[in-house]
């Protein structure tokens, strides 16, 4: 190639890489996919639609406690045959406004009660996607680093057996140890290919969380490194009694205190103001104007003893959640303090499987040189590889547990 044509093709050389770095994907974070799952995941979706029309429908009830203002317009035309026939007309205005409603007031603390629970419905769904996110990162870098993990043992495995092919057919091996070493490469070659699917599983649960397409696939960022947990969990009280189930069970218990004050609303007296200006007659433009102003009040007197018996069944009802709400308490305490240990275990067994894995490397060390020099068996030092390997993947599924159970305690405090 003459130096023309080098110079010719060197811009398109040098634009090669920033092509390629172009393609990659870039990492997904958790917190930009964080953002997809509430966007585009329908379980959050319909749980914040929920949450918008319980919004709405406690606006429409305070518009309950406004002036009430409408237009009207009559038209008529009457005859006879054969006198002519007659029109008339009549238009004007009205308007009402509640001076006393209890069942109005109850009407919108039971519906502020239902937007509280429909706001701890979604935080409650929001919590339990953001565990299933958090669980799903933590598996995908598992996996990715179980196939790494993988590669290197394949090829430790692939050097193992041709090490013992060479001593076999030198003669210093026996048959056993050459049929073992190719059967475990075998496994290992296999073992792989699962890691792999593995990977690709996961990658489809994430896509599916996401509202993503299912054949997407692409690097994540890990999650950063869970904190030490402290001795005790007193310092989560307050977030924990924020927990949505302790809010749905406390605005379950509005509710039920809203329908007390509606059933006695029923035999309390309802009082309006009520006023009317109208136009009428037979003419167009009309001349003839009439108005009316007063105030109602009705009383109920007896009604077959349903009104008692309603609010007998509210106040058991009130009574039900009040006991309701003492249970999900204890229960959230005690499903918080047991994730909280379980992060705690997970936290310490970091350290056992870090000096679990240094143990076993170590001794993988010695027993191979060891066997080099006729100082050990076959099988003394395949136990020992065996044991590495396991070591290994025991240090992966520690962290993997550990990111899973920290995740657990958030889901617990209704993070």
């Amino acid at each position: 190639m003459t130096y023309m044509t080098r110079m010719r093709f060197l811009p398109l050389l040098l634009a090669l890489p920033c092509a390629a770095a172009a393609l990659d994907p870039e990492p997904l974070t958790f917190e930009k996919a964080s953002e997809m799952l509430l966007r585009n995941n329908p379980k959050a979706a319909a749980a914040a639609r929920a949450a918008d029309a319980a919004r709405e429908r406690v606006a429409y009830g305070k518009g309950g406690l406004f002036p009430k203002l409408s237009a009207n317009a009559d038209y008529n035309r009457l005859g006879t045959e054969p006198l002519p026939s007659q029109e008339s007309y009549s238009y004007g205005l009205s308007a009402s406004q509640p001076l006393f409603s209890p069942a109005l007031t109850a009407a919108i603390r039971s519906a502020k009660a239902s937007y509280s629970a429909a706001g701890a419905e979604y935080d409650r769904v929001r919590s339990g996607l953001l565990l299933e996110l958090r669980t799903v990162f933590a598996d995908l870098y598992k996996a990715a680093e179980t196939i790494k993990l993988s590669e290197k043992t394949l090829r430790r495995r692939a050097e193992n057996a041709e090490m013992i092919r060479v001593k076999y057919e030198a003669g210093r091996e026996n048959k056993a140890a050459l049929l073992e070493t190719r059967a475990a490469l075998t496994t290992a070659k296999w073992q792989h290919e699962n890691y792999k699917k593995d990977l690709r599983l996961l990658e489809r649960k994430l896509n599916a969380l996401l509202g993503r397409s299912p054949l997407e696939s692409g690097p994540i960022v890990p999650l950063p490194e869970p904190p030490q947990p402290p001795e005790t969990m007193d310092g989560f009280s307050e977030a924990l009694a924020r927990h949505p189930s302790l809010r749905s069970a406390a605005a379950d218990l509005d509710k039920a205190a809203a329908a007390v004050d509606n059933s006695v609303s029923g035999m309390l007296p309802d009082a309006s103001a009520n006023g009317r200006y109208s136009w009428n007659g037979s003419d167009w433009p009309e001349k003839d104007k009439s108005w009316s102003a007063g105030v109602a009040l009705s009383l109920p007197v007896f009604n077959g003893g349903r009104l008692r018996s309603d609010l007998a069944a509210s106040k058991a009802e009130k009574a039900r959640a009040e006991a309701s709400l003492r249970n999900i308490r204890e229960e959230t305490a005690l499903a918080a303090e047991n994730a909280f240990l379980s992060w705690r275990q997970a936290w310490l067994y970091i350290a056992v499987a870090g000096d679990s894995l240094e143990a076993a490397g170590a001794r993988a060390w010695l027993l191979r040189r060891q066997y080099l020099a006729g100082q050990a068996s076959y099988f003394e030092w395949r136990a020992v590889e065996d044991q590495l390997v396991a070591a290994e993947n025991q240090a992966l599924a520690a962290r993997r547990d550990l990111a899973a159970s920290y995740a657990e305690f958030n889901n617990a405090l209704g993070k």
